[in-house]
């Protein structure tokens, strides 16, 4: 759906389909959003699609559906808009490479973070820009004829995405948030937060939609929930989670497994389980990058525990995202091609922990016994 209705904006300027899609599809600091959305590079796409072809730009999608190619309780990106956008286009719009009608934006602004989680970097964080002493260039009037040409077409979005950096410390959100309130209050709005800043104006303007599902960046708790999201503060999030529990909103939570919570993350599951949430309420999906801290480096005895507790969960056979988010979680620990190296692992966290001035192996214990040694 979304190379014909919508289109992600990265905080450099780079601009895809969404935001796990593998290639992009322009650069607004050089060519207008409207041509990049008529590009040749995104006919080809659509040109693939129409001839029952796979863009590869699209592998993650498709990855993600390969056990659940027509049930909607899979957590794939191509059927959730499908099923947001789907009824509000007319299908003739489909018909050729040509057409364009914009229903969705995703957009990242800028970089502008209070965290820099250890899977993160400088273009998605300021607080990694700063501590790796690197500048993003920023040419905002290009981004300002993004907003222009979103805001010239506000009364058509059916679902908005903002995600960051933290959108809730993006002042162009400010301005995006209140003419929807004004000319499309009904839009479908997600917002993918790590939930830590409520008093800048963005979130108070959030709160009077009626239609908002939160998108909740979380991976471990306590100790480890500070060390993963760096400058992150573990009671602040609860705070506002129990916040937003009071609203009559949409929760989800957006997991990534990897190396560090690779036993932990399961806690964390029952843990918001616990505290009144669904099944349904579970995005988790595997770290890709960095390399160093991907899942399938842990040792194969160590792998095996956690093949046994993924197979475990899985067959309760509760349905629903949580299952679907561990059966690919599983697909993807047990592939083959993979070339592990703890020494790698190990090096990696030493040379961060030294930059922060952290310690892992007092937060991580159990990592250190038996998987880093």
């Amino acid at each position: 759906m979304l190379p014909w209705t919508g289109f992600e904006l990265e905080p450099d300027g780079t601009v895809k389909n969404c935001i796990i899609a593998k290639d992009t599809i322009g650069d607004i600091h050089k060519t207008d959003i409207d041509s990049i959305l008529h590009s040749k590079e995104n006919q080809n796409i659509k040109s693939q699609m129409l001839n029952k072809q796979f863009p590869n730009s699209c592998s993650g999608c498709y990855f993600q559906e390969k056990d659940r190619a027509t049930s909607f309780d899979s957590i794939s990106s191509r059927l959730y808009y499908a099923k947001e956008i789907g009824t509000s286009v007319d299908n003739t719009l489909l018909d050729n490479e040509n057409g364009f009608d914009l229903r969705h934006v995703d957009l990242r602004w800028n970089n502008k973070c209070n965290q820099a989680c250890v899977y993160c970097g400088p273009n998605y964080s300021s607080k990694w820009a700063q501590e790796l002493k690197v500048k993003q260039k920023v040419e905002k009037e290009n981004v300002e004829k993004v907003k222009q040409y979103v805001f010239k077409n506000i009364k058509k979005l059916k679902n908005v995405y903002l995600a960051g950096g933290e959108p809730m410390l993006m002042n162009d959100n400010k301005e995006f948030l209140t003419l929807l309130l004004e000319h499309n209050p009904g839009v479908h709005l997600r917002v993918n937060t790590n939930l830590s800043s409520t008093k800048t104006g963005v979130f108070q303007l959030l709160c009077k939609f009626k239609n908002v599902h939160w998108t909740v960046s979380v991976e471990s708790m306590g100790e480890e929930y500070e060390y993963i999201r760096h400058h992150g503060s573990w009671e602040d999030f609860s705070k506002n989670l129990k916040h937003i529990q009071t609203l009559d909103h949409k929760i989800s939570f957006n997991m990534l497994y990897f190396i560090l919570n690779y036993k932990s993350i399961f806690d964390c599951i029952d843990y918001f389980k616990s505290i009144g949430f669904h099944d349904n309420s579970f995005i988790i999906g595997p770290l890709y990058t960095p390399e160093y801290l991907n899942i399938r480096h842990l040792p194969s005895n160590i792998k095996q525990e956690v093949v046994d507790i993924l197979e475990e969960r899985i067959g309760k056979n509760t349905g629903f995202y949580l299952q679907n988010s561990l059966e690919n979680c599983l697909k993807y620990l047990t592939q083959s091609n993979f070339h592990a190296n703890i020494d790698t692992v190990r090096h990696s966290i030493q040379k961060l922990d030294k930059r922060r001035n952290l310690n892992s192996r007092e937060i991580f214990p159990k990592l250190y016994r038996e998987v880093l040694q």
